[in-house]
């Protein structure tokens, strides 16, 4: 009864201290064993992202959620093998896995970072057309002022019947995606978007947006037993994205 007096901002403080307690354990080191499908290591993961999530990081490659989730798509059909590949904002878990799988030529790209083999905006690419057979693009359209502008120069540089293999975040509870031009701060991104330099939170309108670029779509979704065993994020979907003439 006498908890019931302290004003609430107090009550909501002693409550989220309360669960910082119980899950602090949890979140930074897991108790929960997970196996990479990166590098192959099985132990435990660590939280990672805003907000923090548990299980997500593998310490031994550093690979995400995302990362392990495409090699699970990519062990079910042969995604890389014989294939002249352009990878846009290159992870450095992903690299030594991509070319491990036998693609025949392999191209990492970025506009910033520097250690990538072409500098590249993925809004204006300066390539010709029908250049590659597979462009990996995971989390990089949130990022882009133009992702309509940018899906359709993945398809123009892509040849005939040529794959992009596209991650992002998204909410399937949106109809639309939300976007709004005049929330440029950093901090006011981290609010509306979740990152400091995204653009955008998708809905389930980016499938409109990907067929309007001349995309054909298949999906591929983290469930169980993938979840549980590697780290996964629960529903989240790799979308294999097949250039349509």
């Amino acid at each position: 009864m006498q908890y019931n007096n302290v004003p609430k901002p107090i009550r909501a403080t002693v409550r989220a201290l309360k669960y910082a307690r119980k899950s602090g354990l949890r979140l930074f080191g897991a108790q929960y064993p997970r196996n990479c499908t990166i590098c192959g290591r099985t132990g435990r993961f660590f939280s990672y992202g805003y907000p923090l999530a548990a299980d997500t990081i593998c310490p031994g490659c550093l690979s995400l959620e995302r990362h392990r989730a495409l090699a699970i798509c990519a062990a079910q059909e042969p995604l890389f093998e014989g294939k002249d590949l352009l990878h846009f904002a290159p992870e450095p878990s992903l690299t030594p896995f991509i070319r491990s799988k036998g693609v025949k030529s392999y191209k990492t790209c970025d506009l910033f970072k520097a250690d990538v083999d072409l500098r590249i905006d993925i809004c204006d690419i300066a390539l010709p057309d029908q250049s590659f057979d597979l462009v990996l693009c995971l989390h990089v359209l949130e990022h882009v002022p133009d992702d309509r502008k940018a899906m359709s120069e993945l398809k123009r540089i892509l040849r005939p019947g040529g794959m992009a293999i596209i991650m992002v975040p998204l909410e399937e509870g949106l109809d639309e995606t939300y976007e709004n031009p005049s929330i440029t701060s950093a901090a006011d991104r981290l609010i509306h978007f979740g990152q400091e330099d995204h653009a955008r939170y998708y809905g389930r309108d980016l499938r409109d947006r990907l067929r309007g670029a001349g995309f054909s779509l298949r999906e591929w979704v983290s469930k169980e037993p993938y979840v549980l065993k590697h780290g996964l994020k629960r529903g989240e979907r790799v979308f294999l994205c097949t250039r349509v003439d």
